[in-house]
């Protein structure tokens, strides 16, 4: 007897039942409503555009290389689309123009309405502003075609002469919180942009001159010129950054002596002298000179400058601390993929960095949400998409309700999540 072959279509099984359930309890409790209110309304046929840019967030969180596997990963997935009150997701050109279309004032409403959101749901809300706040300021690259508008022939790391663009973006340290991303061309260095980009940072937070007082700017050495920290410390803001100039560096270096280096006493190789020279741009720095070897067991040499008046050794060790802006832009690359993404038209692609900023903070919230208090509590971006919020189950809707999530028995991760879920709903009010 031959196999049967045949074609059905099940809309109530889903490969992505958490990320179902998440889609959920945000369009029934109009979440994003901030978001888009303000964009606006282009030409369409079947689907709105406030449709479409949910979809990219959905296919954000989905895991997507690009647009081209919306078709593939979620399109068919009517259980997923349901539960994200959509009848089947747009179809992948149909995204890509949506995209194309958005003009300067709807790249400027998406920030407005992701501000909105940060306001509302970030961790800062709670802040106590008798305690310091530090923000990560950090650039990468992003390849990019030469016929691409902002993309110029630059340096990215570990490939020289290629055509890209650069993001600058603030974190908040400790919250895995997005609060702004700017693009710039390939050519340009990010310490050109820094005032710019902190300009605009301010007209999203304008943060009292009390506030900015209490809050640390940490930047490495790429954006730490003396032209940026004069102006961050004009904003009123406290800076702890590595100076830009190795000229200056290897100056200050011969002129120490061997006594003047002292010893790390939680390491052996690293080392730290008090700079030769006082430094002053419009307030008094502590300026430290660094010295560390490195896995040649060479030398290696950099200034720390701060406000701040603490043992410089502290002070080292805090700022060794921003390295968790770097495993930012890391894990949405590798679990957001926001490297692979990438569109000819610039308002385009910044349009893909806000949407990428959502969903990051999206998933930076999932943590109060449900996650806190469970096995997947120290989960990053790349396990909860890859790993979390894949797990395969049947959905019941009744009158357009959910009323049950039968999640895979067999997966390993079911047992923990069913509790996840329950969090979350409960989070909602949608118990």
């Amino acid at each position: 007897m031959s196999i049967q072959i045949v074609l059905v279509e099940d809309c109530h099984h889903t490969c992505r039942a958490p990320l179902a359930v998440l889609g959920y309890c945000l369009t029934r409790s109009h979440f994003f409503e901030p978001f888009w209110q303000d964009v606006g309304a282009h030409k369409h046929y079947q689907h709105t555009t406030f449709e479409k840019l949910q979809d990219v967030i959905v296919c954000i969180l989905a895991g997507c290389r690009s647009l081209h596997q919306v078709n593939t990963r979620i399109r068919a997935d009517l259980a997923l689309a349901h539960a994200w009150r959509r009848s089947q997701f747009a179809e992948q050109s149909n995204l890509s123009r949506t995209l194309d279309a958005l003009s300067a004032e709807d790249i400027l409403a998406l920030r407005q309405g992701h501000l909105q959101l940060t306001h509302r749901y970030s961790q800062l809300r709670h802040h106590d502003w008798k305690r310091r706040l530090v923000i990560d300021i950090d650039a990468t690259s992003l390849l990019a075609s030469k016929r691409s508008e902002g993309s110029e022939k630059g340096w990215i790391s570990g490939r020289r002469n290629r055509y890209g663009r650069h993001i600058l973006r603030f974190t908040v340290a400790g919250c895995h919180e997005t609060l702004f991303s700017i693009l710039f061309p390939g050519n340009r260095h990010g310490y050109e942009y820094f005032k710019p980009a902190l300009q605009c940072f301010l007209q999203h937070w304008p943060w009292t001159k009390a506030q900015r007082s209490q809050i640390i700017l940490r930047a490495d050495a790429g954006l730490g010129t003396n032209a940026n920290i004069s102006y961050a410390l004009w904003c009123g803001f406290q800076v702890l950054m590595k100076g830009y100039s190795g000229s200056r560096t290897k100056a200050w270096v011969r002129r120490l002596s061997s006594v003047d280096w002292l010893a790390d006493p939680q390491s052996e190789a690293r080392w730290l002298a008090p700079a030769p020279v006082k430094l002053r741009l419009g307030r008094r720095l502590h300026v430290s000179v660094l010295r560390w070897l490195d896995k040649k067991h060479r030398f290696v040499y950099a200034t720390l400058i701060s406000t701040l008046q603490e043992n410089p050794f502290r002070l080292w060790s805090f700022y060794d601390g921003r390295g968790a802006a770097e495993g930012e832009f890391r894990t949405d690359k590798s679990g957001l993929k926001l490297h692979l993404r990438r569109k000819q038209r610039l308002h385009a692609m910044e349009a893909w960095l806000v949407l990428t900023d959502m969903a990051h903070n999206l998933l930076a919230w999932l943590h109060p949400w449900m996650l806190n208090g469970t096995a997947f509590a120290n989960f990053g971006p790349q396990r909860i998409v890859q790993d979390l919020l894949t797990i395969p189950g049947h959905l019941s809707f009744h009158n357009g309700k959910l009323t049950k999530v039968a999640l895979q028995k067999s997966h390993p991760y079911a047992e923990e999540m069913s509790i996840c879920l329950h969090n979350l709903l409960e989070t909602f009010d949608f118990r």
